[in-house]
């Protein structure tokens, strides 16, 4: 990789990940929306798979520890991480599906990484309110108590990715940027 590149992909990266971080906070008062993780998938779309995992982890990392209503605990802040290094990679992996197949691609895209990332996510706070002893016990109940937020998030961010995923494929500056970082 040329050092111009490598530069770009770090300049980009920061960028995203301060992108990411404030729109979290513009939105961390209405329950179930978010616009963090299409920011992080639209980094992978520009930087590719690593550079975009990293922007989900440094966003989350940034967001989660200096969270208004409190830090997260390290087993949700490491599945949040986990989830959001899936959005940007996936961004990176899919972009070139997402141009071809427009629409359609880009909401299922949405859908299943925020559905793996409400998974996991619910996963680390069961077992952090639930604790180790009462975790498989209670673990149904934590789910079924999640499912409506779940249907929330993972429907929102449905739309949001058929809209914005597909629109930043659709500038003549994309496939510039992407082949000039590669």
């Amino acid at each position: 990789m040329h050092s111009d590149g490598k530069r770009q992909k770090v300049i980009l990266t920061a960028l995203f990940t301060a992108l990411s971080v404030v729109l979290g906070y513009l939105m961390a008062a209405v329950p179930n929306v978010e616009l963090m993780t299409i920011s992080v998938f639209i980094s992978g779309m520009f930087t590719g798979p690593r550079w975009g995992a990293l922007t989900g982890v440094l966003s989350i990392t940034v967001f989660s520890l200096f969270n208004p209503y409190g830090a997260a605990l390290p087993p949700l802040l490491a599945a949040q991480a986990a989830g959001f290094s899936l959005a940007g990679a996936c961004g990176g992996i899919l972009r070139g599906v997402i141009k071809r197949r427009g629409m359609l691609a880009a909401a299922l895209s949405g859908l299943f990484i925020t559905f793996i990332y409400d998974i996991l996510t619910t996963l680390a706070s069961a077992y952090v309110v639930l604790g180790p002893d009462g975790f498989a016990g209670g673990l149904a109940g934590f789910f079924w108590a999640s499912a409506i937020f779940i249907m929330i998030h993972t429907g929102v961010n449905t739309l949001v990715f058929s809209q914005a995923a597909t629109a930043v494929t659709r500038i003549s500056y994309f496939d510039d940027a992407y082949k000039g970082i590669s």
